[in-house]
């Protein structure tokens, strides 16, 4: 499952259910570089119950 502080600018994340793609736009500089220094108490990116794939 990606975490904000893994996800970086230009890379799309999908969701191999429903087919949405997302786009990262802008990085996350809030955070540290491990899951325990996240910003927020969940950091999940998911869709229709499933974690975003990062696409190719």
């Amino acid at each position: 499952m990606p975490h904000c502080h893994e996800m970086k600018v230009g890379q799309v994340y999908a969701c191999g259910e429903c087919g949405i793609e997302l786009q990262v736009v802008k990085e996350c500089t809030e955070c540290g570089t491990s899951e325990d220094e996240c910003c927020h108490e969940t950091c999940e990116f998911v869709c229709c119950d499933k974690p975003l794939v990062l696409k190719g």
